[in-house]
């Protein structure tokens, strides 16, 4: 089984849509629920937009990074598992061949039954590969939902008070051009890192 990783960004590809909940550029910005946001001035004529970094939001954000480590391990666990049948495959097919040519078999039937079990650990062995990669892919699912449920809710209450209309993801070239003072990386992290220690 080739090694699973984790980090799929199926679900940060794609722009986050916040609809403005503060219209009023006008009055002044405060913090709910312990999140700081730095509002910048803004007219109706220009709606209000911003990106985050994923690969950052990814490297440093701490229920990232742990999680990472944990996938890891169960991953790495799952390779022994399947390497340790492959391995005993590998061992029971080397002595039949060997059987086969010292003539070591007594009868026709002795042979057929050391072939049929040869069959079934090679059958056993594709039967733990597909459990262990539906396993991983279980866990990759729901790191991916969690994680997207927390940035969703972040984001939520940050946009409470810093009203942006439309809020991107930026990863790779998906984002061909964005001026640097529309990046809000920094802050979401920090806000993320900030919640998820509370917890």
């Amino acid at each position: 089984m080739k090694p699973i990783y984790f980090l799929s960004t199926i679900l940060l590809t794609s722009g986050l849509l916040l609809t403005a909940c503060d219209k009023q550029s006008g009055k002044p910005a405060t913090t709910k629920k312990g999140v700081a946001v730095t509002v910048t001035a803004s007219t109706d004529a220009q709606p209000r937009i911003a990106y985050v970094e994923i690969d950052s939001l990814m490297t440093q954000y701490r229920f990232c990074t742990e999680h990472k480590a944990i996938l890891e391990a169960k991953s790495k666990q799952f390779e022994s598992q399947l390497a340790a049948k492959q391995s005993q495959f590998q061992k029971a097919m080397l002595d039949f061949q060997q059987k086969m040519q010292k003539g070591a078999f007594t009868s026709q039937d002795q042979a057929q039954t050391a072939q049929q079990h040869l069959q079934k650990l090679q059958q056993e062995g594709a039967q733990l590969e597909q459990q262990l990669t539906k396993r991983m892919a279980a866990e990759q699912e729901k790191f991916n939902n969690t994680l997207r449920d927390s940035l969703q809710a972040f984001l939520k209450d940050y946009n409470k008070v810093a009203g942006y209309q439309l809020i991107l993801s930026k990863q790779g070239d998906n984002v061909l051009y964005a001026d640097q003072h529309l990046d809000i990386t920094k802050e979401v992290i920090d806000g993320l890192n900030k919640r998820y220690k509370k917890k």
